[in-house]
């Protein structure tokens, strides 16, 4: 009898002193919002934690976490940020009507209005094209693959100056500079907001994407002609946002 109860008050010890197993949060998907063209946070794979959300008292902000799987492509339902995905582009390659832009697996780009992927490529042709609409698709590339890069795989190295000047074309021609009311999951924001949005630790990554692939596609509205711009749904961004379609890109 001493026997059982001295192995009961043994279980009882062990149980009372060990350490609970911690439980990992994750943060809530977000339904997109009907104007979001391509983007939507989702969780963390089971296999990697969560890094704590930074905050303004932290002595360093890390994105590592907060970027690495919160963004995907609703229109592929691939991650937006991946090993590959970095454009990288080589500006000494850049020579307007020389260049087309190919994707990871080598193949041409046609002029379209879906967005870059992730690893696409710029490369040197050594005839000129003669298709305007190709032209643009590798000047546009020049401009967005670098913007891209900086908000998904360099924005802790980047000053708020620094990434004003990365954006200045869009700036230029008036696209993204309209402040949004208020700053939430939903919000169309302006590039400055994105900087903000971004730096204050936020992990919803609908409204960054829906930057980004906006600004691609007004900057398409602005450079290609006798392109129809209307999506499956029956929506013309061009239209909607007064755009004017072959009106040019505005440059430095």
């Amino acid at each position: 009898m001493k026997r059982v109860t001295y192995l009961l008050v043994l279980v009882f010890i062990v149980g009372g002193c060990s350490n609970p197993q911690p439980v990992m949060t994750t943060v809530e998907d977000q339904q997109p919002d009907s104007a979001t063209i391509e983007a939507e946070p989702t969780h963390a794979p089971d296999s990697e934690p969560i890094a704590p959300i930074a905050t303004a008292a932290s002595e360093a902000l890390d994105l590592t976490q907060l970027w690495s799987y919160g963004l995907t492509s609703i229109r592929t339902g691939e991650p937006l940020i991946r090993e590959g995905g970095e454009h990288m582009l080589d500006a000494s390659l850049i020579s307007y009507g020389y260049n087309r832009i190919v994707d990871e697996n080598g193949n041409m780009l046609t002029p379209r209005g879906t967005p870059l992927q992730g690893g696409e490529q710029l490369i040197l042709t050594d005839d000129y094209q003669a298709d305007l609409n190709l032209r643009e698709v590798a000047r546009i590339f020049t401009i967005m693959a670098p913007i891209r890069d900086t908000i998904l795989y360099h924005f802790e190295d980047t000053t708020q100056a620094e990434w004003l000047e990365i954006t200045i074309v869009l700036t230029l021609n008036n696209l993204k500079t309209e402040d949004a009311a208020e700053i939430n999951g939903r919000s169309i924001l302006s590039t400055e907001q994105v900087y903000d949005y971004i730096a204050s630790g936020e992990a919803e990554g609908s409204p960054v994407m829906r930057y980004l692939e906006e600004a691609e596609l007004e900057l398409k509205c602005l450079a290609f002609q006798d392109f129809d711009f209307t999506n499956p749904e029956g929506n013309n961004h061009c239209e909607e946002h007064g755009i004017e379609v072959g009106a040019g890109i505005k440059l430095p």
